[in-house]
């Protein structure tokens, strides 16, 4: 059994503690010592379905004229 995760949060391990017994393997890639990037912001927007294109459309316009300003 493989088991992947982008993560190594407590209910991950044990899963694979209880599905992988009694030795389960634990590879990384990188370092263990990952956290999030405080620069990044994330927005979440909640629409209705008569808005999704409504919206969609100003932000691509929005990155297009942001891109022409060279700010991306």
């Amino acid at each position: 059994m493989v088991m992947f995760s982008a993560t190594w949060p407590a209910a991950v391990h044990r899963l694979a503690q209880e599905y992988m017994d009694p030795n389960p393997v634990k590879v990384v890639i990188g370092s263990e010592d990952l956290a999030a990037n405080h620069d990044v912001m994330q927005i979440v927007e909640v629409l209705d379905d008569r808005a999704h294109y409504e919206r969609l459309t100003a932000f691509k316009i929005s990155l297009h004229w942001l891109n022409r300003m060279g700010s991306i």
